[in-house]
């Protein structure tokens, strides 16, 4: 064999290999008993061959898997859209605030709480919202609510925004104390947030009312929820401060009667996750 004819040889024996190489990366492999631990050098290379065609590496199921938790999201968004529908329908017609109110829907151990009234019990909540009946007194009384969302840190809690309007043209306010007369006052409320809770069985667990989040709208004063509404009927009520809580601490805990400022009787769970505030205090 000449000295010219070698190389040719050689040549040729490469490219013979390497197509043996390509045949075998798309030839079918043996089923392994053991997914992860007996891979053979030889398959290795095959498939190394065989992802090397396309330019790319070869990945391993957990590299390449990602979790994207699909029928869990949708149960999630499922839970949270029924969570605020559920909202929106005890605000409007079960609230006692708004409309008469549904004592089934708030949990034994059910707490409310605003910038100056509160705690109070469910008792005590359900005693003040019958004697109050605001609804009665301003019969064209809406919440507007709007802004529902989920709080990212709570599933089971509902945050939103109302704007409270109304025409006090109805029936006297707190006839039995007070009996203040309608007087045709217009209600136009400053936004106020508003919160819900809900236990594992979604009985209402907790309502926080009244937090204005801008004191310049409406045309009370910039206070909220029940307060406010005295604005407009024109019972004079003081502001945060000694006789503020004076008041409250005599009709909460010497009178006996409803409305309540607060409740002396409150849940152990409010008091170690809250605070023991009573009334307008802190304020």
């Amino acid at each position: 064999m000449s000295d010219m004819a070698r190389p040719k040889i050689a040549t040729r024996l490469v490219l013979v290999a390497a197509g043996l190489a390509s045949c075998k990366a798309f030839a079918p492999q043996k089923p392994s008993t053991n997914v992860v631990g007996s891979r053979s050098e030889g398959s290795l290379l095959s498939r190394s061959a065989l992802f090397g065609l396309f330019g790319t590496d070869e990945k391993t199921t957990e590299e390449t898997s990602t979790p994207t938790g699909g029928v869990f999201d949708t149960f999630s968004s499922l839970n949270s859209n029924a969570l605020i529908e559920k909202t929106k329908d005890i605000i409007d017609n079960k609230s006692g605030f708004y409309s008469s109110c549904d004592a089934s829907v708030f949990a034994e151990d059910f707490v409310f709480r605003g910038p100056y009234v509160g705690p109070l019990n469910k008792k005590d909540y359900l005693g003040t919202m019958e004697a109050f009946s605001i609804f009665k007194s301003i019969p064209d009384i809406k919440a507007n609510a709007w802004g529902f969302s989920i709080d990212p840190k709570d599933p089971n809690r509902v945050w939103f925004m109302v704007r409270n309007t109304g025409t006090f043209t109805g029936d006297p306010l707190l006839p039995d104390l007070l009996n203040v007369q309608p007087n045709g006052g217009k209600l136009e409320g400053p936004p106020e947030t508003f919160s819900v809770v809900y236990d594992d069985e979604q009985k209402l667990k907790y309502l926080s009312v009244g937090y204005v989040a801008d004191r310049f709208d409406g045309n009370t004063d910039g206070v909220g929820a029940a307060f406010g509404i005295f604005r407009i009927v024109g019972l004079p009520v003081p502001g945060p401060g000694p006789l503020l809580r004076a008041l409250q601490w005599f009709s909460s805990e010497v009178l006996d009667l409803y409305p309540r400022s607060y409740s002396t009787d409150v849940p152990e769970w409010f008091l170690k996750e809250k605070n023991s505030d009573k009334g307008c205090q802190g304020y």
